[in-house]
């Protein structure tokens, strides 16, 4: 997810679930080829940059070069401990940037293996004139779902490409090479798109279904053709590209259709088949995966961004009869934890530029709790503190702030202060059996409003918290705008 699924919010869920699979944000490819270029460039001082573009598949190294690897860090780079199965998503629809981006992928894991080999590696440490590289993924994946008009519109790539079948084999076949057949290249992508036709939802419900099915299977047949491509996460909503909608009427519009990503998984025993779209919460996901045993997995983004703690037992109920490794016992646990990994980033990085996005990633662990909106409100004033300081030191070069104790510190005295013991010291399984009650009691409500009402579709008062996250994102949003535009200003 754009702008959540950050390497911060990647380092709370490892230290909530070790086996869950996590996906980066979408990073486009040309960035980090135009990076690549830079890198090259600088450390050849020549035209070397022009050859990497007409021979793509004959690229100059990275790791026989010398050159500051931090601008390249800032797409790929993952945090200080061992992030475990991760993905790196990439977008893009010309093969040679993608080549060129996993190429860089495979040669940054190439220096990290170095690196390692060198020794232990400590987060200040400068190893051959270069900070230490954190990149190791699992898999690259291609987006062949994103339906935001910047994407799949003007970059025509996104769910733009699940047109083109031929086009993603081409592409996923370059970022194979790129990654010299080191490492899987999966495949995003939505059951299909409006080409073709003008979506309206009555006209959609009326439309055969069959039809659909067998467009969806013919892409993924198309794609898996060479051998590449086995795995794929399918979201069961088409994409509406020939309207101007939004990403989030892209999610409410269209209606799911779970049957065609079930039916592809039980035909394709061969290929590893996701669900994704629509799952919320950990019950949610064991009961896709109770329902249809084919499925090789569930994706889920905003249930698990806007309540994290809620999969915290993730390991006990998808894995029942796995030995689970230590893990934080409760949230004071997970804090004390993460205040490590943003203490060492604050080190590294400026704070200024990057606090906000490391109290973003815990701001709504608390989510669904008394007093957790206060818990939010306090991260959000720590977040603007180092701009804040900034802007006053810059109007008034005399100006002597007092001395901030260490980010994990001011984290851990915001829940305190706020939070009850209860609530802090709650084991996952006490909080995993609330939820669990808290479900049943509002499916039996919702069962009578709708038996007394015949049947209306009425809507629960009370906002779910996937709706007071997307809430509480808006006002993020706007925030972070007004901080560019004053930037912008006093620049």
């Amino acid at each position: 997810m754009m702008e959540y699924t950050d390497r911060h919010f990647r380092h709370l869920v490892r230290l909530l679930s070790p086996k869950t699979l996590l996906y980066t944000e979408m990073v486009a490819a040309n960035a980090i080829a135009h990076e690549r270029g830079n890198a090259l460039s600088s450390s050849f001082n020549g035209d070397e940059n022009e050859r990497l573009v007409d021979d793509a598949h004959n690229s100059i190294s990275l790791v026989d070069t010398d050159f500051d690897p931090s601008y390249i860090l800032r797409f790929l780079g993952q945090g200080f401990n061992p992030e475990g199965p991760s993905v790196l998503q990439l977008g893009g629809s010309d093969p040679d940037q993608l080549f060129l981006a996993s190429r860089t992928v495979y040669e940054f894991h190439q220096m990290q293996q170095q690196q390692r080999q060198s020794g232990t590696i400590q987060p200040q440490q400068i190893i051959n004139g270069q900070p230490p590289i954190f990149c190791d993924y699992s898999a690259i994946n291609l987006n062949c779902g994103c339906p935001s008009p910047k994407v799949a519109g003007k970059g025509c790539f996104g769910a733009a490409l699940m047109q083109d079948a031929n086009l993603v084999r081409q592409v996923t076949t370059a970022m194979h090479k790129g990654v010299d057949g080191t490492m899987p290249i999966t495949v995003k992508c939505r059951i299909g798109t409006d080409e073709g036709y003008t979506f309206t939802r009555n006209d959609y419900l009326s439309r055969g279904e069959e039809e659909e099915y067998q467009k969806l299977k013919r892409f993924v047949e198309v794609v898996a053709s060479d051998g590449v491509v086995t795995d794929f996460q399918i979201h069961a909503r088409i994409a509406i590209l020939n309207k101007n909608y939004s990403p989030a009427d892209n999610r409410k519009v269209p209606p799911l259709r779970y049957q065609h990503v079930r039916r592809l998984a039980e035909e394709f025993p061969e290929l590893n088949i996701s669900l994704n779209g629509g799952v919320e919460t950990l019950s949610g996901v064991k009961r896709e995966l109770d329902e249809c045993g084919s499925l090789d997995g569930v994706m889920v983004g905003r249930g698990f961004v806007s309540n994290p703690w809620s999969f915290a037992m993730a390991e006990e109920v998808l894995y029942p009869d796995v030995s689970h490794s230590s893990r934080p016992k409760n949230r004071m646990e997970v804090l004390e934890a993460y205040g490590q990994h943003v203490d060492y980033e604050e080190e590294r990085w400026d704070p200024t530029k990057i606090r906000r996005f490391m109290t973003k990633a815990v701001s709504h662990l608390f989510a669904g709790e008394p007093s957790g909106k206060r818990y939010r409100i306090a991260l959000d004033e720590l977040a603007g503190l180092p701009k804040r300081f900034a802007k006053e030191r810059k109007q008034n070069p005399n100006v002597v702030h007092p001395e901030q104790p260490p980010l994990s510190e001011l984290i851990m005295n915001a829940a305190t202060t706020h939070l009850s013991e209860e609530v802090l010291y709650r084991t996952p399984k006490e909080s995993y059996d609330k939820l669990l009650w808290e479900e049943e009691q509002a499916e039996r409500k919702q069962t009578v409003v709708d038996t007394v009402l015949f049947g209306a579709n009425v809507g629960n008062s009370k906002k779910s918290l996937v709706q007071e996250w997307q809430t509480s994102r808006k006002e993020d949003e706007m925030k972070e705008r007004e901080d560019r535009r004053l930037d912008g200003s006093e620049g």
